[in-house]
């Protein structure tokens, strides 16, 4: 039996947790290192994609589950394209500034509605509504993954909907962006009948990479 420096069983379910967060701490320090000049060259993104391939621990927690399949896309061609440089900036970024604070445990914006905490997703018969831009893809393809576990999607919130994702590139500021008006009448929804969940992009994405 492994044993740590005092002689006790190792834990390796928590080790590996624990490295995990530490990676992901790590990450965010090497995202803002990136970011500090306001721009992405591709020897940076070389630099991320090389960070992300030697930090498997790190590879089933967000941010990097959904910046991975981003950056192996980038890659796929050899080359790292203008545009392609401008989507990773805008993903570091995003990360940096919204989501990395709820990854390593600080204070998120308290102007959220999330539900908290955040439930168990269960997908048959449930009707997803997103909003905002996405980190984990295009919501036709945000969409497509939930069509797979047997949900559906639909545009505009209704008596129907059961579930409001908020995208992480529209979770900063939202009160002052067109998309808040659909997160309001979620909102004011949920207060009187109890539906629909509201969720970040986080969690959900985290719900579909243990569902599948």
């Amino acid at each position: 039996m492994n044993a740590d420096a005092n002689g006790q069983p190792l834990n390796t379910h928590f080790n590996r947790a624990r490295r995990a967060d530490r990676d992901v701490a790590e990450f965010l320090g090497l995202a803002k290192g990136v970011l500090a000049d306001g721009i992405v060259t591709e020897a940076e993104a070389e630099v991320v994609a090389r960070w992300v391939a030697a930090h498997p621990d790190a590879g089933n927690q967000w941010p990097i589950s959904v910046l991975a399949p981003r950056l192996g896309r980038i890659f796929q061609d050899g080359i790292v394209h203008e545009n392609e440089r401008l989507e990773l900036a805008e993903i570091l970024t995003e990360i940096v500034g919204g989501t990395g604070g709820v990854v390593v445990g600080e204070d998120a914006s308290t102007s959220l509605p999330f539900d908290s905490p955040p439930p168990t997703l269960v997908w048959p018969g449930a009707v997803f509504v997103f909003t905002g831009k996405f980190a984990f893809g295009s919501r036709d393809e945000c969409q497509r993954h939930v069509a797979l576990l047997g949900g559906s999607c639909e545009g505009s919130v209704t008596r129907r909907t059961t579930h409001l994702v908020i995208g992480t590139f529209g979770s900063r500021d939202w009160v002052h962006t067109s998309f808040g008006r659909k997160i309001e009448k979620a909102v004011e929804s949920r207060a009187d009948t109890g539906r629909p969940i509201i969720i970040g992009e986080d969690h959900w994405a985290e719900c579909i990479m243990r569902a599948g």
